[in-house]
């Protein structure tokens, strides 16, 4: 389950005390309503043909559009083979990566944000944990999209 709007917050207001930055997965509606704070980053990612988020006044920004599918699942759907063109791709990752390390230092938050909050946005919060150490708070990642995480993983150099 996604965080919440005033959980969110709480946790903007309140980053790890560690100096360790963080990062969470939320809903679109959420994203949007955020406080625009310098200390936040937000990576964007939309359905393709959707409009983008509105997410005028934060600094650092990634925008993304891709399909949500489990493409490396050899037990596709026929629904899901259609959107296939559109999944996530190295690409994605890559840009991910880069945006991630490029931060400046003041950024202790890391908001990502898809439709819905649950499977896109959850699995790239997930690869940032595992891959950066970024806190997070794992059980709200659990419908992470399996094939996001791995390819993430995969183009870090990492084994998923």
């Amino acid at each position: 389950m996604p965080l919440q709007l005033k959980d969110a917050i709480d946790k903007l207001y309140k980053p790890p005390r560690d100096g360790k930055r963080q990062v969470l997965a939320v809903s679109r509606d959420v994203a949007e309503k955020l406080p625009r704070l310098e200390s936040v980053a937000v990576i964007s990612v939309t359905a393709p043909g959707r409009q983008l988020a509105s997410l005028d006044g934060f600094n650092q920004v990634l925008r993304l559009s891709f399909a949500d599918v489990d493409f490396m699942n050899p037990e596709l759907s026929a629904r899901a083979k259609e959107k296939l063109a559109d999944s996530f791709r190295p690409e994605h990752a890559v840009a991910i990566l880069r945006f991630v390390v490029e931060l400046p230092g003041e950024v202790a938050t890391v908001v990502v944000h898809c439709e819905g909050g649950y499977s896109r946005s959850a699995a790239i919060a997930l690869g940032l944990h595992r891959l950066y150490g970024y806190a997070a708070d794992v059980k709200h990642l659990g419908e992470a999209n399996p094939s996001i995480v791995r390819q993430m993983a995969q183009k870090a150099g990492r084994r998923p």
